[in-house]
């Protein structure tokens, strides 16, 4: 340990102006520090300024795709009902009628390709932006399950998660699967891309006649953004459940036909072959992420 008498000496000699250019030294490179990661942060923001608006023209972009696929759907179900009743009628305009039904099947093919490249293109976009924001390991909100799952996850609601969310489904499966399994469920379908089925009366008898008989309500969404309209003609036909009864409905729709035990099975399940539905979507509903063998998506 070195003496009093020593230390003093060694006090005496130092030179302060050492001191004073050290620490001028570092408080300049903490200053130096400091303007590079604000020119950091401020690049960081531009570059997701820069993205979020490039998202936000896809989404436009996306919902134009969808909107013209919807109005080729529409379509392509008015051709089919002309050709119906030309067959019915038995007028010898059925070589026409086909020929216009393929002319609007091939519309919806080339639309739906479209649209599956604006939803890749968006969620390609929405994917560079969350890695550019370090959220790409954040999980996808609601459930996941294979195909084979479909069935304990919504009908059985083994486990109970979808009871305790509180929302009702919306199964997200791109390969539509998920869709030809609900259809041919014991349940109500609910083909939105048709205009038959959402009109006002058949909707009523579909929501009328899953509480009845206590089974699922599906919305099929197909590729076509079109929740905003279903929710839309549900709430115009969703009153007191027996409010929706009428005089023409026969004696199965009685009010004592509505028994408690099947009324708790009744369920509302919407599907949608978009991989990335709007976000307002997945907070109203419960995203249900069909997982398919060997692709973890």
């Amino acid at each position: 340990v070195a003496s009093l008498d020593t230390v003093a000496s060694v006090l005496r000699s130092w030179d302060l102006s050492l001191t004073e250019a050290m620490l001028q030294n570092m408080e300049a490179e903490q200053q130096r520090r400091a303007q590079e990661t604000q020119r950091h942060k401020e690049a960081e923001a531009k570059r997701c300024g820069s993205m979020t608006l490039r998202i936000q023209q896809l989404a436009r972009e996306q919902q134009q795709c969808h909107k013209e696929l919807q109005q080729a759907y529409c379509e392509l179900s008015r051709r089919i009902a002309e050709h119906d009743q030309c067959e019915w009628r038995c007028m010898d305009k059925t070589k026409l009628t086909l020929q216009a039904i393929k002319d609007a099947e091939a519309q919806v093919d080339r639309l739906r390709q479209e649209a599956q490249k604006a939803e890749e293109a968006l969620a390609m976009a929405r994917l560079e932006l969350r890695e550019q924001t370090q959220e790409g390991e954040e999980e996808a909100p609601g459930l996941k399950c294979q195909i084979t799952e479909l069935h304990d996850v919504l009908m059985k609601d083994v486990g109970g998660r979808v009871r305790a969310d509180g929302r009702w489904p919306l199964v997200i499966d791109p390969s539509g699967q998920a869709a030809t399994f609900l259809r041919y469920q014991d349940t109500n379908y609910v083909d939105t891309v048709n205009p038959e089925h959402l009109k006002p009366e058949r909707l009523r008898l579909a929501l009328l006649g899953a509480l009845r008989y206590g089974k699922p309500l599906v919305f099929d969404l197909r590729e076509v953004d079109l929740f905003p309209a279903v929710q839309r003609q549900l709430e115009a036909v969703q009153e007191r459940y027996l409010s929706l009864l009428r005089p023409t409905d026969g004696p199965e729709y009685s009010p004592t036909q509505f028994q408690e035990q099947r009324l708790e099975h009744f369920r509302l399940f919407f599907v949608t072959k978009v991989q990335w539905p709007p976000a307002e979507q997945q907070q109203v509903l419960l995203p249900v992420r069909v997982q398919l063998p060997g692709t973890g998506l």
